[in-house]
């Protein structure tokens, strides 16, 4: 696998960044890319066999949102009807983590958004598709949040360290299969 970190700017949209990031990818078909600060234990290669099986054109962990606010319910009147955790309510993020086919590019036009325009496009034609994922999953995004993946390392819990797990089994899809060769950081 080769992994290349890529200069695009800092101005540029996730849309013009992953453009960028094209003339890297060499042959390959399917490649990974990352536009989050974020850390998980998601088997990657679990969503790289999915991917495959669907035949689509792009597809991204979706995730429940790991951030410290409520959901509310609420009649027309303004009653509160209901108030959880965010993380409680069925609410799903984009987690960050894509996988695409190179036919990607052919829905990204200059100055597009890659979630905007972009996944729009791929929605109308039934192309992309989204992973629920359950498990670790933590943005590191603010200072507060960066102090609580510190707190959970320094406690020897850091689920994301899947490198030190002797046997790496809590996460679904564990197997040896075929990975994608390219991850592009954009």
């Amino acid at each position: 696998m080769d992994n290349h970190l890529v200069d695009t700017g800092v101005k540029s949209n996730i849309g013009q960044r992953l453009k960028a990031a094209e003339r890297y990818l060499g042959d390959d078909e399917i490649f990974l890319a990352n536009y989050s600060d974020n850390l998980t234990d998601f088997h990657l290669p679990y969503l790289i066999d999915a991917f495959r099986q669907q035949n689509k054109t792009a597809a991204f962990l979706c995730v429940k949102p790991s951030l410290s606010c409520h959901c509310v319910s609420m009649n027309s009147g303004g009653l509160v009807q209901e108030i959880r955790n965010l993380g409680e309510c069925d609410i799903r993020i984009n987690g960050g983590y894509f996988i695409f086919k190179r036919s990607i590019f052919d829905y990204i036009n200059d100055g597009e958004e890659l979630v905007h325009e972009p996944f729009r496009r791929l929605i109308e034609t039934q192309n992309l598709m989204a992973y629920a994922y359950d498990g670790f999953w933590k943005s590191m995004d603010t200072f507060k949040e960066k102090q609580e993946l510190d707190d959970l390392a320094g406690k020897g819990v850091a689920p994301w360290q899947l490198w030190k797990s002797p046997t790496n089994d809590h996460a679904p899809g564990r197997g040896d299969g075929e990975t994608a060769k390219e991850t592009v950081r954009i």
